[in-house]
């Protein structure tokens, strides 16, 4: 989904080249993995991580964070996740940066009177602990909104959450209202009307089984017209992802352990 944008991967890692190149070609690996020796640009980029000890065998290892980078060697953005267990999809940079959504991807279609909705993953499969991407199209009839947020009390502003102990934190980035002045009801508004595409993002707890995880959520919102306000509705939904079966390298593995015996 990236590479289609023009956009190649590489990861940076201090083990050594012979370490990578066992690595790469016994998960068959297809992007280049390229060490840094004694952590030296893991220090000029500020990542590396203090908290390990030089006796231990993960010491010299950075904090996980993954960079978008232009042909000019700027850094476009900064994906920084909680620890080296979570990574961003790829199909997450691409819905944020580019808006792809695979052909095959997961969708919930949901209706309820003046309002049609899409909502689903950029692609059906992942990873435990990886941080997944989801969006929702929103279609409204003529003359007809739902609010945004900040609203006052008495009204609900549209979101979408999703449930169970498998997600660990969510966020849901929503466009720029737009302010309208209702007379009768002595207030400005934030609205959105017509159609809108809102995105959001999911972490995935870490461990979890392999297969089909289906992942419970809700819809929320508020439908209303110049003449009739609708009562707050909360619309439930489900969409499932296909989480493929964890790779961990040997240091990751001694890292997971290393953590494990530190807490």
């Amino acid at each position: 989904m990236l590479e289609k944008h023009g956009l190649k991967i590489a990861a940076v890692s201090y083990d050594a080249r012979e370490t990578l190149a066992a690595f790469a070609e016994r998960f068959s690996i297809g992007y280049p993995l390229l060490s840094d020796k004694g952590s030296e640009v893991i220090r000029r980029f500020g990542l590396f991580n203090h908290n390990m000890a030089p006796e231990l065998r993960s010491y010299g290892v950075p904090h996980p964070v993954e960079y978008l980078v232009s042909p000019a060697g700027v850094v476009v953005k900064k994906y920084f996740v909680p620890n080296y267990q979570h990574r961003v999809t790829g199909s997450a940079v691409a819905l944020g940066e580019f808006g792809e959504v695979s052909f095959d991807a997961p969708v919930a279609r949901l209706e309820s009177g003046a309002l049609r909705a899409e909502i689903g993953f950029p692609s059906g499969r992942a990873f435990a602990g990886q941080e997944v991407g989801f969006f929702a199209r929103f279609t409204l009839q003529p003359d007809w909104h739902v609010y945004g947020s900040p609203l006052p009390d008495g009204f609900t502003a549209t979101s979408i959450e999703f449930e169970g102990p498998s997600v660990l934190r969510q966020h849901l980035t929503l466009p720029e209202p737009e302010l309208i002045e209702f007379p009768l009801l002595g207030e400005t508004l934030p609205v959105y009307s017509g159609s809108f595409e809102v995105h959001g993002t999911l972490l995935l707890k870490f461990p979890l089984p392999e297969g089909e995880l289906m992942l419970p959520a809700h819809l929320s919102f508020q439908m209303c017209s110049e003449n009739v306000c609708e009562p707050p509705q909360t619309v439930p939904f489900e969409l499932p992802l296909t989480l493929d079966p964890f790779v961990i390298s040997d240091r990751d593995r001694k890292l997971l352990e290393e953590s494990r015996s530190k807490n």
